[in-house]
């Protein structure tokens, strides 16, 4: 079973990146860890230890927390620099419209 989650995530992060590459720079967040969470799936299947309890358990929650927190930073300052660039454009549009 754990080779079709790790499947999953690669074509997850495979979608992300092909179809909503240009929506925010977060997308590239998400598709690394999707990637990483696809080999950490394979490793589970192909390691005799359990790669989801223990130590690897929490490895996993730190590093899936980390990555939230990283996607929401990017996705909202990215968000911001599109905003301000938009009124930019605006304003420019409107001044323009003016001078005429």
């Amino acid at each position: 079973m754990g080779y079709i989650y790790s499947v999953l995530w690669f074509l997850m992060s495979a979608m992300l990146v092909g179809k909503f590459r240009r929506e925010s720079a977060a997308i590239y967040v998400l598709s690394v860890y999707f990637v990483y969470l696809g080999f950490w799936w394979l490793a589970d299947e192909l390691v005799p230890s359990d790669m989801l309890a223990g130590s690897y358990g929490w490895i996993l929650r730190i590093v899936s927390a980390v990555a939230l927190i990283v996607t929401v930073i990017v996705y909202y300052v990215d968000k911001s620099m599109k905003e301000k660039k938009s009124a930019a454009e605006a304003q420019e549009t409107h001044a323009t419209a003016d001078g005429q």
